[in-house]
């Protein structure tokens, strides 16, 4: 019983002055989202012209990925990036005070009986999905497009009192916030109980937890975690795309990667995710998270 209640203790701590702190924001993010999108624009041009934010970052990956595009083209990929990397930040926080059916209405699902199936059979889902599109909305309306309980993995973040602010709002959204070092524990608890656990799985990981494959023209590490856990319990491995259909609406497909992972080889599950991630990425390549440190970790003598 100890363990168990650990698992669901909140990963932060609450400060009383957080709530002052949180109010400008709230009262901001009570204006449309029109109004809040014409702000946005000068902050566009505040983080790439002024501020340069990671800007070398952006170039350099844009770079490494595409070295058949020109430099024109790369140009034209970084200026709609950041772009599309302010609306979802503004996107993200807007969940303070959206509401369901505003939300419902902006992301809508191309076909999500590719998840209900699983559910009526009585199995819980494995969701992946990459830094691409609108992931926080995206796994806000997982929870109101299903009876079923969203699961999503928590990493706390540096900045305490963002971190209360980030949880907040993925909770206050009915997502259930599972510390990342507590996966296997608590999906072993709540076996009975049928689910859709989300990761977002192309983050970086280190040389000793990786497995190392040909991504955007690099050497690119990935976690094995979710095929391990998807293997362990059988759970369906599924893959979503969000797509950005104009500013302000997405839109979510669904493809089934196993059915069966107990009986797929060890890698295939997150070699099919990294090879369907890279198709988006190149169809759309501004939807992606440039400003990230993706390949910050090198390969060092470890076979894929």
């Amino acid at each position: 019983m100890k363990q168990g209640k650990q698992i669901h203790q909140k990963p932060y701590t609450f400060r009383w002055y957080y709530i002052l702190l949180a109010a400008p924001v709230y009262l901001l993010m009570l204006l449309p989202l029109p109004v809040l999108y014409f702000m946005a624009d000068f902050f566009v041009w505040l983080a790439r012209d002024i501020l340069k934010y990671r800007r070398r970052i952006i170039a350099e990956n844009l770079k490494n990925s595409f070295p058949e595009k020109t430099d024109s083209e790369l140009r034209l990929i970084m200026n709609s990036y950041y772009l599309h990397m302010i609306d979802v930040f503004v996107e993200t926080f807007k969940a303070l005070t959206i509401s369901r059916r505003e939300l419902m209405r902006r992301v809508t699902f191309e076909n999500f009986e590719e998840i209900e199936h699983y559910f009526k059979q009585g199995r819980s889902v494995i969701l992946l999905l990459g830094h691409y599109g609108n992931w926080e909305w995206g796994g806000f309306s997982f929870t109101y497009h299903s009876s079923r309980q969203t699961n999503t993995l928590y990493h706390p973040l540096s900045n305490k009192f963002f971190d209360w602010l980030t949880y907040t709002i993925r909770a206050r959204c009915g997502v259930k916030l599972i510390p990342m070092q507590n996966t296997l524990r608590y999906l072993a608890e709540t076996r009975s109980t049928v689910s859709l656990t989300a990761f977002i799985a192309d983050q970086s990981p280190s040389n000793q937890q990786a497995y190392w494959t040909h991504f955007l023209n690099q050497e690119t590490a990935f976690f094995t975690g979710a095929e391990k856990i998807a293997q362990k319990f059988n759970y369906p491995v599924v893959f979503a795309c969000i797509d950005k259909v104009k500013r302000g609406y997405y839109s979510v497909r669904f493809t089934t990667i196993s059915a069966q992972p107990q009986s797929e080889k060890t890698t295939y599950i997150t070699q099919q995710f990294a090879e369907m991630l890279e198709a988006d990425i190149k169809r759309t390549p501004q939807l992606w998270l440039w400003s990230h440190r993706r390949w910050k970790h090198k390969r060092t003598n470890y076979s894929e």
